[in-house]
């Protein structure tokens, strides 16, 4: 009699064990993938605000300028980290959600907005459908430059107003 209670014993501490054993690894595992997400998410704040850089600064013209920031953007984020994120919807570049074509006074509003799921879960056997699944957007929005044709168009515009007076420009025009 008293065999079986000692094997019993033994069997319920070696099921304690493993039952222990999952819940640790499984906590581990959930922080490995957890920091992995934070990492991964920090890089595509990087990529956007170097798309973002890209489209405000100057070039020939809008197109030309929204062409650069989805090439900075698609060559630092597009196709890797498959395993952790997937993009929701095609980048937002140029204006903002509240963006308005006076450029006098909404000059600040433009940019690109990455939109782009996660998912999170306990373990790495958990099925996809059952994973945490969160809905993130990484945007930068920062003050554009004046296009060299957006420029030479206000030179020319001075130029009329003052009567075919020359103007020194002094900002890269």
């Amino acid at each position: 009699m008293e065999k079986k209670v000692q094997n019993r014993i033994q069997g319920q501490a070696l099921m304690e064990f493993v039952l222990g054993l999952m819940v640790i690894f499984s906590f581990f595992f959930f922080f490995i993938r957890m920091s992995a997400l934070f990492a991964v998410s920090n890089f595509i704040h990087y990529a956007t605000f170097m798309s973002a850089r890209a489209y405000s600064s100057g070039s020939v013209d809008p197109d030309t300028r929204e062409e650069r920031a989805r090439e900075v953007l698609d060559s630092t984020v597009t196709g890797k980290f498959k395993s952790l994120i997937t993009a929701v919807d095609e980048p937002l570049i140029g204006g903002g959600p509240y963006f308005s074509a006076n450029q006098a006074t909404d000059f600040w509003n433009q940019g690109v907005s990455f939109p782009f799921k996660a998912k999170l879960s306990l373990h790495p056997f958990t099925p996809k459908d059952q994973a945490i699944e969160m809905e993130l957007v990484s945007e930068s929005w920062m003050p554009t430059n004046p296009t060299r044709q957006e420029c030479l168009q206000e030179k020319a515009n001075i130029r009329q107003n003052t009567g075919a007076q020359e103007v020194e420009w002094d900002n890269g025009c």
